[in-house]
């Protein structure tokens, strides 16, 4: 009877520690925000201008005008005088370099190791050359190395008796603040032919389509690196992605179908977040979730481990939601939560530089969220 008795609380204290166990899994749900830039620009100032110089060989391939309309920068209005912001594209000579056939050699054997077909393939490599680049020209902040020298210049200007009523402006807004060239050699190989009278047709019948595929490679991998590095430095992108949060994966632990609900809950709702549009909505949408959550850190109070991961997904979540809400001063309380809690102070840490870069760019930009109209 005893013994009995003893077999029957072993299995139920360990059905007990299986139901409370603790597997955390992440999650996945879309997220929108803009991206902001590495300089400010006044609101009303917020105008860029794009000039194109194009070799005839380019022009036959693309006119500069497709050139022109498909350079862009979100949040700006394109304009063609006195433009803030100015970008210059240069997609100069393209010139032949080289043509090579190449081949090789490849044995088919028996069982017994004997050659019974040697089969040599050829290809052809074309080399181009090809010159162009671009140049930004903007406003930007000075760095302190710059500023020091345009202070000790400014100084030296006013000391000085002739230069006291001289114009010394040079009347173009802004300074370069990125340029660079494009990729030069442009290569093209063809697929591998069994003898030379293919290869020799498929090139003379494909040579100006070929010529086609790279100039059009070309042009458009220019246009690509404009767009890119101009947003960079001015664009108020809107950006679209995915994170996650860590939710309970342990279906036999109580809180397992309630935190379903919630991820549910946030799937549904991050399908609705706008980069262009205010986050309120998608803020009191979420107040039930982020309820459950504030609950879970004093439901689970205990020292043991499982408590304490209960407790790590709560503050993780909602420092990650608080920071896609663009408040930094909230995530900045659930990260030193995250940190006090002790089961891994890194996601803590990461998540207060993450707040403080967060307070530093919105500041820089004027601005009390990521989630507005452009214009």
């Amino acid at each position: 009877m005893h013994r009995s008795f003893l077999l029957i609380l072993c299995l139920f204290v360990g059905l007990t520690t299986q139901a409370q166990k603790v597997d955390l899994d992440r999650f996945y749900f879309d997220v929108s925000y803009l991206t902001l830039p590495r300089e400010y620009v006044d609101p009303a100032d917020r105008t860029y201008g794009v000039r194109i110089n194009v070799a005839p060989a380019v022009v036959r391939l693309m006119p500069p005008v497709n050139i022109y309309d498909a350079i862009g920068l979100s949040g700006y209005d394109k304009v063609e005088n006195r433009p803030t912001v100015g970008v210059t594209i240069n997609f100069s000579s393209i010139r032949f370099e080289k043509s090579e056939t190449k081949s090789r050699t490849e044995e088919k054997k028996d069982r017994d190791g004997k050659v019974t077909e040697t089969i040599t393939y050829y290809k052809h490599e074309l080399t181009y050359s090809a010159s162009g680049g671009y140049q930004i020209v903007g406003p930007r902040e000075s760095t302190r190395t710059e500023k020091r020298q345009e202070e000790k210049q400014q100084a030296q200007v006013s000391t000085n008796r002739f230069l006291q009523n001289a114009t010394l402006s040079s009347g173009f807004p802004g300074r370069t603040v990125d340029s660079g060239t494009f990729p030069n050699t442009l290569n093209h190989t063809t697929r591998e032919f069994r003898n030379l009278v293919d290869l020799n047709n498929y090139l003379r019948e494909n040579k100006e389509t070929i010529m086609i595929e790279l100039l059009a490679g070309y042009v458009q991998g220019g246009i690509n690196t404009v767009n890119k590095n101009l947003n960079d430095w001015y664009g108020y992108v809107p950006y679209s992605g995915r994170d996650f949060l860590w939710i309970l994966d342990s279906k036999s632990h109580p809180e397992y179908p309630v935190q379903q609900e919630a991820i549910k809950a946030i799937k549904e709702l991050g399908k609705r977040m706008s980069a262009t549009e205010p986050v309120d909505t998608f803020e009191g949408n979420l107040q039930p979730v982020m309820g459950y959550f504030n609950e879970l850190k004093t439901k689970f109070a205990g020292s043991d481990k499982r408590d304490q991961k209960m407790r790590y997904s709560a503050y993780y979540n909602l420092a990650n939601m608080y920071l896609l809400l663009d408040r930094p001063d909230q995530v900045i309380e659930e990260a030193n939560g995250l940190i006090q809690n002790g089961y891994d102070t890194n996601d803590g840490k990461r998540f207060i530089e993450q707040a403080e870069q967060l307070r530093a760019d919105l500041a820089r930009h004027h601005m009390e969220t990521r989630h507005k109209t452009l214009h």
